[in-house]
C-alpha cells in the first residue's frame, strides 16, 4: 500500500517498490505570455492575457535554475504554461525545458490552446491549436492522455482542460489502473471534491451553463446547459475508487489546496506566476525511515 506525507510543498509517497529517492517537480498555471510578429494576425485574440502576470518569466525561469541546481529527475507540467499558444512562447518553452537537460511531460490547460474570442468549440480549438502550436511540448506523445512509470510509480496524465473526459480518456484510464501497482492522476483542472466551488470542475454535479461565469469574458463558448457527460461522471466516480491511487495533482485554482475524498488525496499545485511556488514529489522505497 501507497501512503503519503506532506510538508508544505513536498508530498513524498512510500512504498516498497519504489526507487529510493528520485524527485520531481509538478509545475502549474506559469501563464507565459510572449508573443513576436508571428502573432500579430491574433493579437485580437491574445490581449486580454498579454497584459497579466508580470513576473511570470522570472519565476518559470528560477523554478528552472532551482531543478537544474538540486538535480531533479522529472518535471511535470499540468497546463496553463502559457496563457496563449503564440509561436514564440512554445519556442520559448521548449528551449528553456531542453536546456536543464531534465526530461518532462506536459498536458495542456485552458489558456495554453485557448485564443479568446476565437469562434469554435473548445474541444474543436484545443484539437487544432495542440497540433499546430503545443505539438513540440508533447514531445510525441498523445496530447489527451499518456502514462509514464517514473521510479516504480505509474504517472497517467488526462487533459481535461475543457472540464469533460472523453471516452477514450476514460478506457485509457482504466486499461492503466489494469497494469496494477501504485500510480497517480495528473490533470489541469481539479476533479468535483464535496465543498470545493466550480471550479473544481471537472465531474462537479452543478456544472453547467448556469454556474459558468466567465464565458463572455474569456471568449468562449458557455458551458452546456446539460452540464457533464455520462462519461465524465464515469471518470469521476472511477477515480475515486481506483485502489491504489493514492493521490491526484491538478493545478487551474492557482492556490495550493488539499482534499481527501473517498481515501485519495487532491493536491492542487499553486500557480507559477503568482508567487513563484510549486510543488516538490518524492518517493521513498522500503529503506527510508524517518524524513
Amino acid at each position: 500500500m501507497t501512503t503519503i506525507a506532506i510538508d508544505g510543498p513536498v508530498v513524498r509517497l512510500r512504498h516498497p517498490a519504489f526507487t529510493d529517492g528520485w524527485r520531481a517537480f509538478i509545475l502549474s498555471d506559469s501563464h507565459l505570455a510572449l508573443d513576436d510578429e508571428r502573432g500579430l494576425p491574433y493579437r485580437q485574440h491574445s490581449q486580454r492575457m498579454a497584459g497579466g502576470y508580470k513576473q511570470a518569466q522570472a519565476y518559470w525561469e528560477q523554478a528552472l535554475e532551482r531543478a537544474v541546481a538540486e538535480k531533479v529527475n522529472h518535471l511535470f507540467l499540468l497546463g496553463d504554461m502559457c496563457s496563449f499558444p503564440s509561436a514564440a512562447v512554445v519556442d520559448y518553452l521548449s528551449q528553456t525545458l531542453r536546456d536543464t537537460g531534465i526530461a518532462y511531460s506536459y498536458i495542456a490547460g485552458n489558456h495554453d490552446w485557448h485564443y479568446e474570442g476565437m469562434p469554435g468549440s473548445e474541444i474543436a480549438l484545443r484539437d487544432e491549436w495542440c497540433r499546430r502550436r503545443l505539438a513540440p511540448l508533447y514531445q510525441g506523445r498523445q496530447p489527451l492522455m499518456h502514462a509514464e512509470v517514473h521510479g516504480g510509480l505509474r504517472v497517467v496524465l488526462v487533459d481535461n482542460s475543457v472540464y469533460e473526459i472523453l471516452p477514450e480518456q476514460r478506457d485509457f484510464f482504466r486499461a492503466q489502473v489494469a497494469h496494477g501497482g501504485p500510480m497517480i492522476l495528473l490533470v489541469h483542472v481539479p476533479l468535483y471534491v464535496p465543498g470545493r466551488s466550480i471550479f473544481f470542475g471537472c465531474g462537479h454535479p452543478q456544472w453547467g451553463a448556469a454556474t459558468d461565469p466567465y464565458w463572455q469574458i474569456e471568449g468562449r463558448e458557455r458551458w452546456p446547459e446539460s452540464g457533464h457527460s455520462a462519461c465524465t461522471y464515469d471518470f469521476h466516480r472511477e477515480v475515486f475508487a481506483t485502489l491504489e491511487l493514492p493521490a491526484i495533482f491538478a493545478g487551474h485554482i492557482h492556490r495550493r489546496s488539499l482534499d481527501v475524498h473517498c481515501g485519495k488525496t487532491q493536491i492542487v499545485v499553486p500557480g507559477l506566476a503568482v508567487a513563484g511556488e510549486f510543488t516538490e514529489l518524492r518517493l521513498c522505497g522500503e529503506a527510508t525511515s524517518g524524513q
